[in-house]
């Protein structure tokens, strides 16, 4: 057990699980720094998952970014045997803790129906029997078998398929400075977001892609859950509220000042986020009534609503990258 670790929840298990590493290694970073450097705010709108559409607000690479945008040299591992894996993670936990990708329908803790994934934790203690785990949404330490560890570790559903997925610091040395890494990691965000226009399933264009389809969900058998999920990757589920993007704002408003952007830029990437919770709201209400008539009044104001944003987020990603 590493009886040292500071522990403590936040908003989105990636930036939480990110910040109590900083804690515990010495950084000096708060949680929207971490999602800000790991250039964590993104979009993607896609078929797969538990429901017949999904929404995602974060980029895919927040955690390696974010080692990578700091200079600081980490070892990973993904795939393999079982044994290799678990080996691999025992061995790197006698250096210390161990981020690790997980289906959370398969831990006890969260008693969920629903599978997601990945979902960030850390690990800091592995016995015989059990691992203990930091995970951002408890306030304390959980403990689970390891099979239900390792079937958490290993799934073939969420967002996409895991496959015993560990991370661990290797030289826990911030070899870029802070300011350095705030304003490469506000580019490669700004890069992510707007180069999207050409592939609809990320950045402003898969904002774009969902604004246009949104409509068409009355068809779908399974509307009401496939409204509730994406409200709930707008408001809840780890994200901060806005789809990430009042973490994001944070951030803007803290790092990015410092690191020389002008303070408007987090202003309006939080009313951004307001408008993100309003749309959220609105999908809300799809899922809780059986009326097909107000399924597609709703769906139709969530259209314009999801349009207007990517309108304006094309604009503050444009504004952001000639601002560096």
């Amino acid at each position: 057990m590493i009886a040292d670790y500071p522990h403590a929840p936040g908003d989105h298990c990636g930036s939480t699980s990110l910040r109590n590493l900083a804690d515990y290694y010495g950084w000096g970073l708060e949680e929207a720094g971490c999602f800000g450097i790991g250039a964590g705010i993104g979009f993607e709108y896609d078929e797969l998952g538990p429901t017949s559409r999904i929404i995602l607000g974060r980029n895919a690479h927040l955690e390696t970014n974010f080692f990578e945008n700091l200079g600081i040299s980490v070892v990973q591992q993904e795939g393999g045997s079982r044994p290799s894996a678990w080996d691999g993670l025992e061995t790197q936990l006698e250096s210390g803790p161990v981020l690790c990708y997980v289906d959370l329908y398969y831990l006890p803790y969260f008693g969920s129906d629903t599978h997601f994934g990945p979902h960030t934790v850390v690990v800091i203690d592995v016995t015989d029997d059990s691992v203990t785990i930091s995970d951002s949404e408890f306030p304390e330490l959980q403990t689970v078998s390891r099979q239900a560890f390792d079937d958490a570790w290993r799934s073939d559903y969420g967002f996409w398929p895991l496959d015993r997925w560990w991370l661990t610091v290797d030289t826990p040395e911030l070899t870029v400075p802070t300011d350095t890494a705030t304003r490469q990691a506000i580019e490669s965000a700004a890069r992510t977001m707007l180069d999207g226009r050409q592939d609809e399933r990320s950045g402003v264009a898969a904002i774009r892609a969902f604004a246009d389809d949104l409509p068409q969900w009355t068809a779908f058998d399974d509307v009401q859950w496939t409204a509730r999920f994406a409200y709930q990757n707008i408001e809840r589920r780890g994200t901060g509220g806005g789809a990430f993007r009042r973490l994001y704002g944070t951030f803007l408003e803290t790092l990015g000042t410092n690191a020389g952007l002008d303070d408007h830029f987090g202003e309006r990437m939080r009313r951004i986020a307001d408008d993100w919770s309003e749309l959220g709201s609105v999908l809300r209400d799809v899922s809780e009534t059986d009326d097909t008539a107000e399924h597609a009044t709703l769906l139709e104001d969530a259209s314009d609503r999801a349009a207007a944003l990517a309108a304006r987020e094309e604009e503050l990603f444009t504004d952001l990258a000639a601002g560096l």
